[in-house]
Order: C-alpha cells, then structure tokens, then sequence
C-alpha cells in the first residue's frame, strides 16, 4: 500500500517511511493517525490496515486497537471472538488495556464464556498498572461480591485510588460511600466534597447526587435554587432518559418547596400515610368487555378523568373545608381498586353491565409491585423531544414517583372528620396543613395565589370523599403532573345525539400486558361464567402462551 502524498506534513511522511519499513511502532501511531484524523484524512479502514501490520509483529498496543475495530466492526468486519483474540495477545504482554478490556469481555460474556472470576482477574491486573477504569470495575465486583468476597473495605480502596486520579465515577461512588458510611465511617462532608469532584466533570450521578444534598441541607446550605441547577444541568445536558426523569422530578419539587416548604412537607406526609404497602394486593372491578379487552386484545388499562366519577363533591371537600371554592389546577386522572378482591359489596358497587345490572361482571386483581411498570405513551419520549424552554413530564410518557402508588381514600364525615381508625392521625396533619395553607395565601388571596395552592396541594383534594361512600372502600391510582394538550391525554368525541358524554382518559402501556395481573375473578352473576374461565384460559394460550388463574366468585348473590 502506497503511502506517498506531496501534501502531507513532513512529520507525517516521516512516519510513513518508518511505517513502511516495518517499525512496528511506527505502523501503530499510524493507524492512530487514521483512525483520529490527525494529519491525515480519517479513514477506519486504513487505521485497520495499519494497525493489524504491527499487531503481526506482536506490538501489544496495535494488538489491543486492533481488538477494539474488531469489537466496534469500525474499518474491519465486526467479531467479539477476534476482539477477544487481539485483547488476549495484548493483555498477555502486560498491556493494561488489553487486561481492561479482556475483563470486560468476561464480565459481559462477549465473545468468550461469562466468568466473574475471570473478569476480576483481569481487572485486577489492569488496576495494579493504575488503570482507572479497571479500579472502578474491581470496586464494583468487591462491591456486589461478583467473581470475588464481598467486601465494602476493596470496595472503597478501589473507587480511592481511581478517584485519585480523577475518575469521576469513582468519585461519585465514593462520594455515596461517605454519605452512607459503606465500608467507611460516615461523613457526609466527605460525601459532598467527592460528589462535587465528579460533578465538575458533568457526571449526571453526582450531579443528581449532590441536588440531593442542597435539597437536605445540614453540611451544605439548603439552597433549592441550587437543586434546580444541577438538576436542569443533568437534564439539558445528559443522554440518559432515566436520569433525566429523576432529574426533572427532583426539579419540580425543589420548585414546590421553594414556594412553602411547611404545605409541600404535609402534602407528603400525608401521601406516605395514605399509601398502600407494596405488597398489598388490588383488584379493580369492571365490565366483562373492559376485562376481555384487557386481557385478549391488549387493551391498555385506562384512568378516567376525575369530573368522570359518581360523587359530585370530588375534588371540593379540602377547598370548602378551607373556605374557598375548588379551583382546578392540572387536570386529574384516576384508576379505582379495592383491597378485596371477592367482595359482595363491590360487585353491586362496580361489576356492572351495559344494562346496568351488577354483579356481572369481573375482577383483575393486580400484583402492586409490577404494576406501575407502565408508560402513559405507547413509545416513551425524552426531554430531549421538547420544544420548550422548561422541560416537564408532559409528552414523555412518563410520571413522577409520586404517581406510582396506590392511596387508600378518606371518607369525611360532617365537621370535616375522619373515621374513627384515622380521627388523630389525619386530624392532626390536616388542622397543620389549613394553618399554613391560611398564612400562604393570607386574607385576601388573589386567583393566582391559589392557583399555585392548587398546584402545591397536588392529589389531596382527590383523596377525600363524602362518608356517605365509606362502603365502597375506595384505592386510587392518581395522575395529576399533565397539562391539557399532553399527548398522554386521549378523547372520545361526544354524541349530541344520543346524549353521549365526552371521555378524557389515560391509557397505562406495557411491553407485556400481563405482566401485573395475578388474577381474575368472574362476577357471581357473570353470563356463561362456566364456559368464559376455559374460554380465556385458552385464548390467553393461544394468543400469548400464558397462564392464568381464573377462578369463580364465592360470594352467595341474591
């Protein structure tokens, strides 16, 4: 292969010449040359060329680029076996890259069999040549005890020395290390000092991490200014979509607490004490048409809109109770369970058909724990995709933490009372919560100040229902982030004709659409419920090789 070009710098023609001769060096740096497109014209498949010449004479570094073309398929045809070949003779001369990358290969499984122990070997020897990434990578094997002991005190040994060096995931690993006195005495100053570190390497973890501590204060000054910095850094900046949520929700609600931190520390409190364990069961009770479609033709579970609903006090009984008529902040979207999920009471409540009559239909009950792994899009979107100057969650498809809980609903009685299991309790956090909701927005509130006391209160209004409908026991799934003209919210037109309503709903996408379903029970006066349990039983095989329990009520109706 010629080489010769009038046009090249003289350093550049130099190397050609020694390159050409044979230098093993020479053939490496020129493929480096190629593959950088420093002082020459990129071009992958030359840097190949090269690269595999010196890799021929045994030069350790070209054995070790040329395993990454190969494992990258850049200038040469894509295989893990000859990455994994290339690395090997590197890796076998000592070259601290090539071990790196050969316990990656293992840990990973790529191109040779998985082997922890295999990776760590690797590691281990590219960390005592100081290599960074192969500091950080052993940390986390000591650290989760993969391919060698577990042990906190490697762990933290591990991620110190490639911090030293400015490893900014180390750092940031560290940093957590601190804060949580993992295989170190706790020390939070510590923790800030290394989180900084990373974060001044845009390092979104750190930066999430350190939001974190602003939010808290105690070794820093509180500053939700700060918060929302770092985290509008992390989401203007960073590629990860997941990070970019937790980003954004982390943002939202340092914008809460800057406008009253005694309302948004109430609100949250009292959304801890009405939330369900994970490990409660919840059973929605519908139609047997909203069920096959549930099941048989993937029909996404949907949350209707809260004006949808049977109780016309929804939504108003904390606005009177404060004096002041309801005012609407963002609209609200609900899913209604119940904790039992065989329940006579229920069945005439909810299991209704397209006459009206009760007890004919079903009920899904829904495992909590994989049940909110949904997404409000068919596809997820990214903040990225937003044209806007703030970016929020409408339009990804996405919801805060704080919608992916089930809330059991208070019943009030008159006097705004609570049932007797929550009298002092929720008497107590909601006497505090009107105090200061009366010294946020004072004598005279103007309509703005209460629209951003509709926003700071969120979900409560709608957790509160007349005692009149205490029967129904009444869980809830609530969605109150969107705006209106979200692509999440979907429409069905009204029909003047026949006096049809219109429909405002959310629909619940997953990638497996049985996935949180644990059960179904048939109504006691389901229609053909003889035939319709074998019947799903085999469609639900058919259609998607899945098994599920479908059982009969046990309830006695008449």
């Amino acid at each position: 292969m010629s080489e010769h070009n009038p046009e090249l710098s003289p350093e550049i023609q130099a190397l050609y010449e020694q390159a050409q001769s044979g230098d093993a060096e020479a053939q490496n740096e020129l493929g480096d040359a190629y593959y950088f497109g420093e002082g020459v014209e990129q071009n992958y498949e030359r840097a190949a060329y090269w690269f595999g010449l010196s890799a021929e004479q045994g030069y350790a570094d070209a054995q070790c680029n040329l395993g990454f073309m190969y494992e990258q398929g850049t200038g040469i045809a894509q295989s893990d076996e000859k990455s994994f070949v290339y690395y090997q003779l590197a890796a076998e001369q000592g070259n601290a890259n090539g071990q790196y990358n050969l316990g990656v290969m293992y840990r990973n499984g790529v191109g040779v069999a998985q082997s922890n122990e295999k990776a760590v070997e690797y590691y281990q020897l590219a960390a005592e040549q100081r290599h960074v990434d192969a500091q950080c990578n052993l940390g986390f094997m000591y650290e989760h005890g993969k391919g060698i002991a577990q042990s906190d005190k490697k762990e933290v040994h591990y991620y110190r020395l490639a911090a030293q060096q400015g490893h900014a995931l180390s750092q940031c690993n560290l940093g957590f290390m601190y804060e949580f006195g993992k295989g170190v005495r706790k020390n939070c100053k510590k923790a800030v000092e290394y989180y900084k570190l990373a974060a001044k390497q845009e390092h979104p973890r750190a930066l999430i991490l350190l939001a974190h501590c602003y939010f808290e204060g105690g070794v820093v000054v509180q500053s939700f200014t700060k918060v929302k910095t770092l985290c509008e850094q992390v989401v203007k900046d960073i590629k990860d979509t997941e990070l970019s949520f937790e980003a954004y929700e982390l943002c939202d609600r340092a914008e809460r607490f800057e406008k009253s931190v005694s309302i948004s520390t109430l609100r949250e409190e009292i959304l801890s004490y009405l939330e369900v364990s994970k490990n409660l069961s919840m059973t929605h009770y519908t139609s047997f048409e909203v069920g096959q479609a549930i099941l048989l033709e993937k029909s996404p579970f949907r949350l209707g809109h809260i004006n949808a609903v049977n109780d016309p006090n929804e939504g108003k009984l904390l606005w009177h109770e404060l004096g002041y008529e309801p005012i609407e902040g963002n609209p609200v979207f609900i899913g209604c369970f119940l904790p039992k999920s065989d329940n006579l009471n229920m069945w005439r409540f909810y299991s209704k058909n397209h006459l009206n009559d009760d007890a004919c239909g079903c009920a899904i009950t829904f495992n909590p724990q994989d049940f909110f792994n949904y997404r409000l899009l068919e596809e997820q979107g990214s903040f990225s995709e937003q044209l806007e100057a703030k970016k929020a969650f409408a339009n990804t498809g996405q919801s805060p933490q704080e919608s992916a809980a089930f809330y059991r609903v208070l019943y009030v009685q008159d006097q705004f009372e609570f049932e007797d299991d929550d009298e002092n309790k929720v008497s107590s956090l909601f006497a505090k919560l009107k105090k200061e909701i009366t010294k946020f927005v004072g004598k005279n509130p103007t309509p703005e100040k209460l629209q951003i006391l509709a926003w700071l209160l969120g979900p409560l209004p709608y957790l509160l229902k007349d005692a009149n409908y205490k029967d129904e026991q009444e869980h809830r799934v609530i969605v109150s982030h969107l705006d209106y003209g979200a692509k999440e919210i979907k429409s069905e037109d009204p029909d003047f004709a026949t006096g049809t309503a219109p429909r405002l709903y959310l629909e619940l996408h997953r990638d497996d659409h049985l996935a949180p379903i644990e059960y179904v029970t048939l109504g006691p006066k389901a229609p053909n419920k003889e035939m319709m349990a074998p019947y799903w039983r085999h469609q639900l095989a058919s259609k998607f090789s899945a098994k599920l329990d479908i059982r009969p009520s046990r309830c006695a109706y008449k």
